[in-house]
């Protein structure tokens, strides 16, 4: 079954994927389409002839391939399961242009056209396979390429160059895959808890409901068989039935039933032995029994009235330690219970066994003549109310018509005391209510406690051990009813008469019956706000779950787009050093002649510059991973401040003039070195800056402040620009995330609002956490024409952290 759901979401993801790809398919054809056209006509004018008008007929050729599939795409429907074949004839085109282009040229520069098409692969690939099938046959096309074409060095650094094209692409689809993959796998345990939620919610509803028809019910029959047909109706089993305990015996009787099996059950007058069974073992056992499937359980008996049993859940009926019969549910559906569904329904059988109990207690005491009327009454007085306040009161105020005493008061044991819960014919100066009277190995209430009997004291003066409460007028005849619930006794009535006057037979008896009654109704007044508090817990739960489900379903989508625009960042990044590199491949920097010459010296310094770039977009990624890998690596040694961050203002010196911002750190030189790992803090404050940098306008200012504590060193990055929306102030430490929209330019990591791949903070949160310290972000809010501003602070140890961190 497990595997069954594990194949359903794999299955289920798959589509999705698919179905992403297929909406990208339109968009793309139309952009190839234009690509191609431009690509025409720039080759029709740039190249030399023949090979102008081969590439230029092979591109309009192309245009209208592509601009006629948008067509088609948008005129007929097609389906997920063909979206990836479609795009690998879109991009295999797109290479097959650029690998012409390379053959008819013969110039190595022209691999970086197919780079980019591999790159671009990585991007728009949700499939591994179709991923692989590319990369062979891009491979396969580009050596082929090679080896028709003249020896020249340079076909080996181009080489390099396509794998390190293939990696990046290869890192591109990875790291689309797992992040489509997850909010897909989020999406669907969503779903699923939703539902069950709602399931148990619906139960649970239907338990109250059908508690609520039942308890008003009194006659044992017709409760019986009106709680079979609702649980039935309500739920839609085959068969519910109901069998009783046999008083002295271990055996079960058929007492109610759904349908005609449940009529001929009764008619046979069915009779389950304990232990025999599924009923027989729940009843000897005292616990449910939830079989998904009968044909694999042994304790399941085949009955020739029900032969299509395929599932079962019995439930024993019991009110504390009694065990009043059990409640049994089949269906015919395979899996139709599930051990999630025992804890609801094992409520509404404590309430049907609750209302078995009360029926036959009704029952039995409608028998007793002499009880009838008074006790009747009592009953009805006491079951109009469910709150508990109002159930002591009427106690006491019923209890007085049965057996009639001067002042009454109901006594419940917490501990080693008795407290007055409930007090009747007292002034309001000796009024005892929440008074406490120790329990006493010898007094009344232990003598009570052990014998479960009524306790009559004809005169109370003759009793030694009898303890008088201060304030209130002597009492002369008493007797004490104990209150008793799962064999256990919880408390008593105290009735008491000011003269003597000893109490009859008949009296106890009354009051020992109505006892019963009390605490019956005291147990349904407590099951009751119990059932309450518990629907409004699970109210609460069900609302907190939801929203907190929500709230990570947005969050995640947020994330999910600032990857996506990771990815956008990163081709754009690598795309000005690549087409640096092209021109300049095959120069060396080390040339003596490179020197010589300035035009090659520039040159060199290009292919220089954008390698500087790249590498530096990878050492950040790797830092990256190194943290999410727990595999951050720190040496600690004692580290000042103040010369760290003179490092750091030196290596932005530059920019700082051109942008004219001001840099400031004033009192950070009577900051205490601190244990820490230099070249990781440098990272942490070269990153704080350089976003300080990049999002204060030109003519603004970065100041940096610190104080020491008695363990701790705070250092504050302030700046006075564009701010941080409040709720954006935890997301900006996520890896890829991106403030406003996405900067599409390599050179824009300290102009105003420039682009990055959106890993420094995240890399300082990192760092900073490795180190035992703490990293976050505070500002009024984001506003570009008032520039309020923003804070980071970052708090560090003084001395050597108790934890590992990352390291």
């Amino acid at each position: 079954m497990l595997l069954s759901t594990a194949n359903e979401d794999r299955h289920a993801i798959q589509h999705r994927l698919n179905q992403t790809v297929l909406d990208s398919l339109k968009p793309l054809a139309l952009v190839l389409s234009g690509y191609y056209v431009l690509m025409a006509v720039s080759h029709a004018l740039l190249l030399a002839p023949p090979t102008a008008g081969v590439m230029a007929t092979v591109a309009a050729i192309s245009a209208l391939f592509t601009l006629g599939l948008w067509g088609a795409l948008r005129s007929f429907p097609l389906a997920p399961q063909h979206a990836h074949k479609v795009l690998a004839i879109q991009l295999s085109l797109t290479l097959l242009n650029s690998l012409l282009h390379l053959y008819l040229t013969q110039e190595p520069q022209q691999t970086t056209n197919i780079m980019l098409v591999i790159v671009a692969a990585g991007l728009f690939f949700l499939s591994t396979p179709w991923m692989g099938f590319f990369f062979a046959l891009s491979l396969g096309g580009w050596a082929a390429v090679v080896v028709s074409s003249p020896p020249d060095a340079a076909w080996a650094h181009f080489g390099f160059g396509m794998f390190s094209a293939l990696l990046l692409s290869l890192m591109a689809h990875v790291l689309r895959m797992r992040s489509h993959r997850r909010i897909e796998r989020l999406r669907i345990q969503d779903t699923r808890q939703k539902m069950e939620l709602q399931q148990r919610t619906n139960q649970l509803e239907t338990s109250i409901s059908v508690g609520q028809r039942i308890t008003s019910l009194m006659d044992l029959d017709a409760l019986l068989h009106q709680v079979a047909e609702l649980i039935k109706g309500r739920y839609g089993y085959t068969y519910v039935g109901i069998f009783l305990h046999e008083d002295g015996a271990n055996t079960l009787v058929a007492r109610a039933g759904t349908g005609q099996v449940g009529r001929a059950l009764i008619m046979r007058g069915t009779v389950i032995p304990f232990g025999r069974g599924i009923i027989g073992w729940v009843a000897q056992q005292r616990r449910a029994a939830c079989v998904a499937d009968t044909t694999r359980d042994p304790r399941f008996v085949t009955s020739d009235l029900i032969p299509d049993t395929r599932a079962e859940l019995a439930l024993p009926l019991r009110v504390g330690d009694r065990l009043l019969g059990v409640l049994d549910m089949q269906s015919d559906q395979v899996g139709a219970f599930h051990q999630e569904d025992v804890p609801v329904l094992q409520l509404l059988a404590d309430q049907v066994a609750t209302a078995i109990q009360n029926a036959a207690l009704y029952q039995t005491e409608k028998y007793r003549r002499h009880l009838a009327e008074t006790l009747y009454n009592v009953a009805r007085a006491l079951s109009r109310t469910l709150d508990t306040d109002e159930v002591l009161d009427l106690i006491l105020k019923q209890l007085v018509k049965v057996v009639p005493h001067d002042r009454g008061a109901l006594m419940l044991r917490q501990d080693d005391t008795l407290k007055i819960v409930a007090a009747r014919g007292f002034n309001e100066e000796t009024m005892p209510l929440n008074r406490r009277v120790p329990i006493r190995p010898a007094d009344v209430f232990s003598e009570i406690s052990r014998t479960q009997h009524p306790l009559a004291i004809s005169d109370v003066l003759k009793r030694a051990d009898w303890q008088h409460l201060d304030g209130i007028l002597p009492a002369r005849s008493w007797m004490g009813v104990p209150l008793i619930h799962e064999d256990r006794v919880n408390g008593m009535l105290s009735l008491a008469r000011e003269i003597y006057a000893p109490y009859t037979e008949d009296e106890i008896t009354f009051a020992a019956t109505f006892a019963g009654q009390a605490m019956i109704a005291l147990e349904n007044a407590r099951l009751y706000e119990q059932i309450s508090r518990f629907n409004q817990a699970l109210e609460a739960k069900v609302d907190a779950r939801t929203e907190a489900l929500q709230q990570a379903y947005r969050q995640l989508e947020k994330m999910d787009r600032a990857k996506s625009d990771f990815i956008e960042i990163v081709s754009h990044e690598l795309r000005t050093p690549l087409t640096t590199m092209r021109g300049y491949s095959q120069m060396l920097l080390t040339d003596a002649g490179i020197a010589a010459n300035e035009y090659h010296h520039q040159l060199a310094d290009g292919i220089h510059q954008g390698a500087l770039r790249l590498h530096q977009i990878v050492d950040s990624m790797l830092d990256v991973a190194k943290i999410d890998n727990r595999a951050l690596k720190l040496h600690l040694e004692p580290v000042p401040l103040k010369l760290l961050l003179d490092s750091i203002a030196r290596r932005f010196a530059t920019d700082l003039a051109q942008r004219e911002i001001t840099l400031s750190y004033p009192d950070l030189h009577a900051l205490p070195p601190i244990p820490a790992d230099a070249d990781a803090l440098k990272k942490v404050f070269y990153h704080l800056v350089m976003n300080a940098i990049k999002y204060t306008p030109d003519g603004g200012s970065i100041t940096l402040t610190g104080a020491a504590q008695a363990e701790t060193v705070e250092v504050v990055v302030r700046d006075t620009g564009i701010g941080i929306a409040p709720e954006m102030l935890d997301l900006i430490f996520t890896k890829f995330y991106q403030t406003g929209s996405v900067a599409l330019h390599s050179s824009g990591q300290t102009k105003f609002k420039g682009g990055g791949p959106g890993l420094g903070l995240a890399i300082a949160r990192g760092i900073v956490e490795a180190h035992g310290g703490r990293i976050w972000a505070e500002s009024a809010g984001h506003d570009e024409a008032a520039c309020p501003g923003s804070r980071f602070h970052v708090v560090l140890p003084r001395s050597l952290p108790k934890t590992d961190g990352l390291r």
